[in-house]
């Protein structure tokens, strides 16, 4: 049975001659769409001009394709445009942190030397007091005390302002709370005799304490500044000699007493090992701390450090001896000289780092203009070469829009041949066509056939209009046509309400194989229609009759103008009939 109606049958294949004509067409355009195989043809096909070497692949007939290429040479050239800037951008900007990390050295060193002169004060002061209290309130050391809480006063004036930010302890908050807790205790408790050796120690350690962790919190020491080692070794400064004059004033109390108590010798000890590790890291981490500290102590003051350390053996020996003021002043004066120079060491390093955060913001505010005028620069001149590669692009797109206009159209028209044809016929028959071979009719010896048909077709058409019909029916092949995608079949043609679909053909599938695609595409189908209503009438279910039969059959292309796969033979008016007679 031919596919162009049901039981109208033609047992004759289709003349040669049709797929020769047809083939011809495809030999046609092959010819204008491929390179030519002769030496002396060197001419690019216009499908690979269009698509491989115009424009980048862009299509230069149409204006987004311009605007894209366009869009290609800006990005190409705006991408360097981009670092670049984004490179000097972050110079820029390192320059800026360079500059403010000068700056902020700068201001905390300066606020470091005018707390270091109070907490230098407030070491003499906790080592007086302590020498005053352990010589049970002499007067001699008392007029050392007096002069030194006015030394205090006048330094604590020269500090404004005062450094902002959330102090440890509620006293630090400002300059007049700091004093007013510092007058309280001297007062209330000092001067009332009201307190003991430890006590004082205690209060002024803790004093000290708290003002240098406050400061050394707020100096700055960035992994990548060039200043790291020199402010380690500036804090290590500030926390040793604070342990020396705590070590000054519990020797205080050794000469001004018989002997230190258990807990005194431990703590003078501790005290004298992390002074002298926090002085020789310091050294370590800074040549100039271990040259000033070769030149101050070894040379200029040789003799008196050698007295320290005479002092220093006699103490830690806690030998029993007889109290003695006079020898408490003189070790307090032999180590108040060395901690002087300790001090000198500390400014002298002060000194340095503020003349080298000065070159550094120098060198930092230079490196600063030049990036800028590098910026502007970019700014000025990428904007420019933009614009005239812009221009230069857009006069090569006209020169190459008339090739790529042809090409366009060509490709389009063929195109559509292909798309047309892939509808119409096998996917491969239209390969062997487009590769110019020749398409004989086939003989099949095994296929199986699937006719299809909407049950009481005739009577659903007398109680719809013909629109409606037109409606339901697209309803119903969308949904076969989406259900038959799943299964190795080929659907040879829709006349009406009538389906029909083969397997084995014309790909042929192996031993019984088109049989089982056939029914499970069927059983698919009726699982499909099973609850499918008409999209007009909501009460019309729509019911198919099927029959499948298999079987031999020949198949080929019929015609030239709207060419057909047809399939002929006895299996074809089967399957038909099966249909047809079926409930």
């Amino acid at each position: 049975m031919a596919i162009s109606g049901k039981d109208r049958s033609r047992q004759s294949f289709c003349k040669s001659s049709t797929f020769g004509e047809y083939s011809d067409i495809f030999k046609s355009n092959n010819r204008h769409s491929s390179v030519s195989n002769s030496p002396s043809n060197t001419t690019v096909s216009f499908t690979d001009f269009g698509k491989g070497t115009l424009c980048l692949n862009d299509d230069p007939t149409k204006a987004s394709s311009r605007r894209n290429q366009i869009i290609k040479f800006f990005v190409l050239l705006l991408i360097p445009s981009v670092a670049l800037a984004a490179i000097t951008t972050a110079g820029l900007i390192e320059d800026k942190i360079k500059q403010d990390n000068a700056a902020k050295i700068q201001h905390d060193i300066l606020m470091s030397v005018k707390f270091g002169n109070l907490i230098h004060s407030l070491q003499t002061e906790r080592g007086q007091t302590v020498l005053y209290v352990g010589s049970n309130y002499s007067l001699t050391a008392l007029k050392l005390v007096l002069r030194n809480r006015h030394q205090v006063s006048d330094i604590l004036k020269q500090i404004y302002p005062w450094p902002a930010g959330q102090p440890p302890t509620s006293y630090l908050t400002n300059c007049t709370t700091f004093e007013d807790y510092l007058q309280h205790h001297r007062s209330e408790v000092v001067d009332r005799f009201n307190t003991s050796v430890m006590d004082e120690f205690r209060f002024y350690s803790h004093l000290i304490g708290q003002t240098l962790k406050w400061i050394m919190n707020k100096i700055y020491i960035g992994k990548k500044n060039d200043l790291w080692n020199h402010l380690v070794a500036y804090r290590l400064l500030l926390s040793g000699i604070e342990r020396i004059g705590m070590e000054r004033t519990l020797g205080s109390v050794y000469f001004t007493h018989e002997a230190l108590t258990d807990e005194e010798i431990k703590l003078y000890y501790a005290r004298l090992q992390i002074g002298r590790s926090d002085i020789d890291f310091a050294r370590q981490y800074s040549k100039l701390v271990d040259d000033r500290y070769n030149y101050y102590i070894y040379q200029l003051d040789n003799s008196s450090y050698e007295q320290v350390q005479i002092y220093r053996d006699m103490i830690i020996s806690n030998s029993h001896h007889a109290a003695s003021e006079l020898q408490a002043i003189n070790w307090f004066d032999n180590i108040t000289n060395h901690i002087n120079l300790l001090y000198h060491i500390q400014q002298d390093l002060a000194d340095f780092i503020i003349a080298q955060s000065n070159i550094i913001s120098q060198n930092a505010t230079s490196e600063f203009v030049i990036s800028t005028v590098v910026l502007v620069s970019t700014i000025i001149i990428c904007p420019v070469i933009l614009y005239l590669t812009i221009k230069l692009t857009q006069e090569n797109q006209l020169i190459a829009t008339q090739a790529a206009t042809k090409t366009k159209m060509f490709l389009h028209e063929r195109k559509k041949n292909e798309g047309l044809l892939n509808e119409m016929l096998p996917k491969s028959v239209v390969q062997q066509l487009k590769e110019g071979k020749y398409v004989a009719a086939e003989a099949f010896d095994n296929v199986t056939l699937y006719f299809s048909n909407v049950a009481e077709f005739t009577q659903i058409c007398h109680e719809s209009t013909a629109m409606e019909i037109v409606e339901m029916l697209n309803h119903l092949y969308i949904q076969l046509d989406t259900r038959i995608e799943n299964y190795n079949v080929y659907k040879v043609e829709t006349i009406g309400d009538d389906y029909m679909v083969a397997s084995g053909l014309p790909d042929r599938l192996p031993g019984n194989e088109h049989v089982v695609e056939i029914a499970n595409m069927a059983l698919d189908i009726l699982r499909t229609v099973n609850n499918m209503k008409a999209p007009h009438n909501s009460n019309l279910r729509i019911q198919l009759r099927i029959g499948i039969h298999t079987g031999s059959c020949a198949a080929g292309i019929v015609g030239i103008k709207m060419p057909r796969y047809c399939l002929f033979g006895d299996t074809i008016n089967t399957a038909s009939r099966m249909q047809s007679s079926g409930r």
